[in-house]
């Protein structure tokens, strides 16, 4: 009797241990276990990238760049999407949600705005005591997706899609070094941009983690006389659940 509780006892962590490891690989990331007010479905199981981050370099293609920004042009983006899935299809789905982006240009490019109120930009000379400037952009988008993956927890997985939203807020910083003292200027763009954009991106990479590539095909300033730019980014994207 007591080498049947004995084995009893030394098994129970083994069982539960495998349980465990077979629904972490069924639901990797946080919230594995959270199904919201109701129970979970089979295919509940089977969603991934619901909430996404973003870590990315910005530049832009066009009359400036691509690759003149500084490696700090750090920005980053969140999503929270709905996965789509078909009847009875685990490799194919859709995925539609709601995100928020900032993009940040660290740039050797001193943007201004000219009296046609146009938006202009040009490398200062040597002797300007420009130290650095920025171009900052806030966005909120609407994700459409298709999604491609192979079965299993350890699927591989493209994501192709692109964004539909608004861009409230656009501003143009510099740091001066004027009389031993280094001052910071800025000025917030109105009625120079488009509040309505468009971008495309993609994702390619394996269950949580993926490299992230998007481009906005539009013009970011529409002021006729305005320096023609397209943003671009590149960076990782880790899919929390």
């Amino acid at each position: 009797m007591k080498i049947r509780l004995i084995i009893l006892l030394f098994c129970l962590p083994l069982a539960a241990f495998g349980q465990s490891k077979v629904q972490t690989q069924e639901r990797p990331g946080l919230l594995w276990y959270y199904s919201g007010f109701r129970p979970f479905k089979d295919t509940d199981r089977r969603k991934y990238d619901r909430l996404i981050l973003d870590f990315t370099y910005n530049d832009w293609l066009g009359d400036n760049g691509p690759f003149e920004n500084d490696w700090r042009s750090i920005g980053f983006s969140a999503s929270l999407n709905k996965d789509i899935q078909l009847e009875a299809r685990e490799n194919i789905c859709f995925g539609l949600g709601i995100g928020y982006s900032y993009l940040n240009h660290r740039t050797p490019r001193v943007f201004y705005v000219t009296q046609f109120d146009a938006v202009q930009a040009s490398i200062p000379s040597p002797s300007d005591s420009i130290l650095s400037s920025f171009l900052t952009i806030h966005q909120f988008y609407v994700p459409i997706e298709l999604r491609l993956r192979s079965k299993g927890w350890k699927h591989k997985k493209l994501i192709l899609g692109m964004r539909l939203g608004i861009q409230p807020m656009m501003n143009v910083s510099s740091f001066r070094r004027i009389d031993e003292e280094v001052k910071y200027s800025e000025v917030k763009l109105k009625e120079q941009y488009d509040w309505f954009y468009l971008s495309t991106y993609l994702r390619l990479g394996f269950r949580n983690w993926s490299l992230f590539f998007s481009y906005q095909p539009l013009t970011l300033f529409s002021t006729t006389g305005s320096v023609n730019i397209q943003p671009i980014q590149m960076g990782l994207s880790l899919a929390l659940f």
